[in-house]
């Protein structure tokens, strides 16, 4: 999980953190010594921004050359049908296509990917009137978690005790009118003791008021 990453080198007296060194006048003995640990410092940070832009690109990043990219990711339908993948870094709600129409693809295979940061929770808020189609379903997946939505089944809302979490949608038919299902997935700082119940009610309006146009998902609003 990417979040903030502090990193502390103490050698010789030098401590650095976020590229910024101070020095001790009791260890630092030579000014030759001080640019040398500078020097090393410098060239273990390189190697570490170059470590976490490879992680981040990861994401979405499967078959993504064979399809159209946009902001959060990747999308193509075709005869095939709909495949699609997103990642998403911060408080987001998460919508089925054509969610105003209520007519989401048939044949979907699509993932919404949610990296918050590591001193979070993810709060889940299920839409209640979530309407899926037979051999529709929408499975939650993290660390430790694992749950899934199938016609009927009621939703409900949940902590989810992670940062980080996996949606994966799939349909087989996209079903008649009023088959669609939202989601908010919500950054809940670990120190925050609200009830779900409450989180959920927060973002509540923005959720069922759906996304602008055409778009899979919202950002949740402070």
């Amino acid at each position: 999980t990417i979040g903030t990453i502090v990193i502390r080198f103490i050698s010789s007296g030098i401590n650095a953190e976020y590229g910024t060194h101070k020095t001790s006048p009791f260890a630092i003995a030579s000014p030759v010594r001080a640019t040398m640990n500078m020097l090393r410092f410098c060239g273990s940070l390189a190697v570490l921004v170059a470590v976490i832009a490879a992680v981040a690109n990861t994401y979405c990043e499967k078959r993504s050359t064979q399809y159209e990219r946009s902001t959060h990711g990747w999308d193509k339908c075709d005869e095939n049908g709909l495949a699609c993948c997103y990642y998403f870094n911060g408080s987001v709600i998460l919508y089925s296509h054509n969610y105003h129409n209520g007519t989401y693809n048939p044949n979907t295979h699509c993932e919404y990917i949610i990296d918050i940061d590591w001193d979070c929770n993810l709060v889940m808020c299920v839409e209640i009137d979530m309407s899926l189609a037979q051999g529709s379903g929408v499975m939650i997946k993290t660390m430790d978690t694992s749950i899934t939505y199938k016609g009927t089944k009621t939703p409900f809302n949940a902590n989810l005790n992670d940062n980080s979490a996996s949606v994966m949608f799939t349909s087989e038919d996209g079903g008649g009118e009023d088959n669609k299902w939202s989601m908010g997935m919500v950054c809940v700082p670990k120190t925050d003791y609200r009830s779900v119940c409450e989180i959920c009610e927060d973002i509540a309006d923005q959720q069922l008021a759906g996304p602008e146009g055409d778009e899979v998902f919202k950002f949740i609003e402070d």
